[in-house]
């Protein structure tokens, strides 16, 4: 039996993926699955740029909404979730298309990480997160090089489970950590931007998430007791709104501190990506869709 294919779209934040995705499973009769780690959670709808009703009416969706902001998600469970839809859609006579922007998703997937399963350890963690970025990643940088060279550096929930993994196992994360071969075949798609470019849509997008209600859905959550969940999560937009709830700066100053941190979001996207495996780039504009379109086509005949 042939094994089941998919279609992994990527790209960074405001890049018109998720458009793309849409118009390329409604062409070939697929779903898609999301590749967000923001859009696991229910209720963070606005600023993590949810599929609205009229799209998800027009494409199944798949992996959103499915976790509180209270319960936990991990690399692991998205890869046994997302991997059993694939091998699901496929045997329905479908197309699976992953499509986000989470890149360690995609490629723990795509690439066939095995992952690392180590009990919770709430002392440990506490005991880390307490500690500030330069000493943890000093720690990293002795205890595994490999990791330190490759990790991403802003990300301290990344950088403290790293950690973890080997306080709890005595082995580092890269002796940890290998990869096998997904047991399905992938086309890996990504849409790239001059940088420039990207940051005006970026900006762009900002003031109509800003317009469509973002503020007051980050004071419904706020209300409903979900901040310390939010600032945990390190959801992109909403940490700077909670402290504007707060009073601690002004709501245009929380504004123009999203634009620079989605901004800084978006350039390490795009350094993680130019170094993705067998990676087809698409220029962004008219010719990416009939250019991923051929690839597909040509991907589904072998």
């Amino acid at each position: 039996m042939s094994k089941p294919k998919a279609i992994a779209i990527m790209g960074p934040t405001a890049s018109g993926k998720s458009a793309l995705a849409l118009a390329l499973a409604q062409e070939f009769g697929g779903e898609i699955i999301s590749a967000d780690s923001a859009q696991v959670y229910a209720g963070p709808d606005i600023g993590t740029a949810k599929p609205d009703k009229r799209e998800r009416s027009l494409v199944p969706h798949h992996l959103i909404d499915i976790r509180t902001l209270k319960e936990p998600f991990s690399l692991a469970d998205f890869k046994e979730l997302a991997q059993n839809l694939i091998f699901r859609i496929w045997e329905a006579g479908r197309i699976p298309f992953v499509v986000g922007g989470s890149g360690l998703y995609l490629r723990g997937l795509c690439e066939g990480y095995t992952l690392i399963e180590t009990p919770p350890d709430p002392e440990l963690r506490e005991r880390l997160n307490s500690l500030e970025l330069p000493e943890l990643l000093n720690r990293l940088a002795k205890a595994d090089p490999q990791t330190y060279e490759k990790i991403d550096r802003c990300n301290k929930r990344r950088i403290v489970r790293s950690l973890e993994v080997i306080e709890q196992t005595g082995r580092s994360f890269t002796e940890l950590s290998r990869c096998t071969p997904p047991p399905f075949e992938v086309l890996k798609l990504g849409l790239h931007w001059e940088r420039q470019a990207l940051f005006a849509r970026i900006d762009l997008r900002l003031k109509e998430m800003m317009a469509q209600g973002w503020p007051e859905e980050a004071e419904r959550l706020y209300r409903e007791g979900f901040a310390e969940d939010l600032r945990c999560l390190r959801i992109l937009g909403y940490p700077e709104l909670l402290d504007a709830i707060e009073g601690k700066i002004t709501l245009p100053e929380a504004e123009e501190l999203i634009r620079l941190a989605t901004h800084r979001f978006a350039k390490r996207q795009q350094t993680w990506f130019k170094k993705e495996p067998e990676l087809h780039t698409l220029s962004a504009g008219e010719e990416a869709y009939s250019e991923a379109c051929r690839l597909i086509r040509e991907f589904l005949r072998h």
